[in-house]
């Protein structure tokens, strides 16, 4: 989340990949979640990661598209951007390739946050 406040600084227009990074990490993250929740309730966490992040990424374009119009309709300067298509697309591709490395890693990096059941 750090990398998102540090793009509002800036990095965004100035870092050209600064805007994948922060889409994988951000995925990662709530991937982690939905990995750990599925984990404990002893379900398959693939769908879950993946619908999460789906899910999750959709509604954040989603929810950037509505705060640009309403700023625009409201003549003032909005807090989040929209570029364009094409970077909509990058901005969920690169989700995807967070909850890929969850489904990757969580196993190793996330197992001790699930509840094994033993003393």
């Amino acid at each position: 989340m750090v990398t998102h406040a540090v793009g509002m600084l800036g990095s965004y227009d100035s870092i050209g990949w600064w805007d994948h990074l922060t889409h994988t990490l951000s995925a990662s993250i709530l991937g982690g979640f939905a990995f750990t929740a599925a984990k404990r309730r002893g379900r398959n966490p693939r769908p879950r990661v993946l619908g999460a992040v789906v899910i999750g990424g959709l509604l954040w374009e989603l929810i950037e598209y509505v705060i640009h119009a309403v700023a625009d309709r409201l003549g003032i300067e909005p807090i989040l951007v929209v570029y364009s298509t094409r970077d909509t697309v990058l901005d969920l591709l690169f989700n995807l390739v967070g909850a890929l490395l969850v489904l990757v890693f969580g196993e190793h990096l996330l197992g001790n946050l699930v509840y094994s059941g033993e003393s």
